[in-house]
């Protein structure tokens, strides 16, 4: 009969740093931890002010309530366009040229609505949370520094787990 002798090492957690990113523009206005500060993940960290964001939102939604309106009439002039063609009362060119300002309105308004869907986005990125449970090892853009993390993504904040 032979004994075997299993040696297990003991169980080692390895320190790891996570960089936490800002991949906005902006003044940091609020940050919410401490260094030495125990994060759940999904926890506030920081606030970056959104203002330069919701600016760009609202002169897109002033883009945005002019295509439609200009794409309402687009499409009403081609209605009325389309009947007088289908009656032989107008040359199959002006339809065509109707038809192209339609269409070209219409990509205009989905460029504006995806570029709304990116400023959205960015908004929200405003707000950095904790990626993992961990705790905050060194802050390095306290409130009131300024973050361009648009040209590249800035580390913020170093979390230990």
């Amino acid at each position: 009969m032979r004994l075997i002798v299993l040696l297990l090492a003991p169980l080692v957690l390895i320190a790891q740093e996570i960089k936490v990113y800002a991949i906005v523009t902006g003044k940091v206005i609020k940050v919410h931890v401490k260094e030495g500060d125990r994060v759940k993940k999904g926890q506030i960290l920081m606030e970056i002010d959104p203002s330069l964001y919701i600016a760009e939102k609202r002169r897109l939604l002033g883009r945005k309530a002019e295509i439609k309106a200009r794409l309402w009439k687009a499409e009403r002039d081609y209605r009325r366009l389309r009947e007088l063609f289908e009656r032989d009362l107008l040359a199959e060119t002006r339809l065509e040229d109707q038809k192209i300002r339609y269409d070209t309105l219409k990509a205009q308004m989905d460029q504006v609505e995806g570029e709304l869907m990116r400023i959205e986005t960015l908004i929200g990125y405003t707000k950095i949370y904790a990626p993992v449970d961990g705790i905050v090892k060194r802050i390095l853009a306290p409130e009131g520094s300024y973050v361009n993390g648009r040209l590249q993504p800035q580390v913020v904040i170093l979390i230990s787990r």
